[in-house]
């Protein structure tokens, strides 16, 4: 009997610290999708491990799986949990992943940041991010794009330029 693709879904794993890279090797080769979002272009010290980056969530990796009929993942070196609430495993949105994504990929400067409650919400209408909804924050560096993961308690921010800015009003924001 086949499984229907619905009963998979994006999770963040909670893993030990310095173990990203060893559980998300360890679920490819178990044939479970993962994804480990890096940061690219950041200056790599001799004690770093990683070959592009440290990881933009250290301790996390997202692993799409079925928790039904998925791998066993205690048996994974590094692996502590799957996140949620109440006990139960929570999944994260397809469009949360997508976004993360996008700005990990992006040539645009991103950084890690602590979450914080949504503020105004804006779309980007041009540059290389363009389409990625988040949150507005002005800060003495500069114009950034906010997107949180309220699961992992976790934001990323990513400097971007106030005429690809629109609000929830579709009215351009002008510094």
């Amino acid at each position: 009997m086949a499984l229907a693709v619905s009963d998979s879904h994006w999770y963040a794993l909670q893993v030990r610290p310095n173990y990203e890279m060893v559980v998300s090797k360890r679920l490819r080769e178990l044939q479970v999708e993962e994804y480990l979002p890096i940061h690219r272009g950041s200056k790599i010290s001799r004690r770093n491990k990683f070959n592009e980056g440290p990881p933009l969530f250290p301790g996390y990796v997202f692993s799409f799986l079925n928790l039904q009929s998925g791998p066993k993942l205690y048996a994974v070196p590094g692996f502590i949990r799957i996140l949620g609430h109440g006990g139960q495993a929570t999944p994260i949105e397809e469009h949360e992943i997508a976004m993360v994504r996008s700005i990990a990929d992006s040539p645009l400067p991103v950084e890690a940041i602590p979450y914080f409650l949504p503020g105004e919400q804006i779309r980007l209408t041009a540059g290389p991010l363009k389409g990625v909804s988040g949150t507005f924050l002005r800060s003495a560096k500069g114009n950034k794009l906010v997107v949180s993961l309220p699961l992992l308690m976790r934001s990323l921010a990513v400097t971007v330029l106030s005429e690809w800015v629109i609000t929830a009003g579709s009215q351009l924001v002008n510094q």
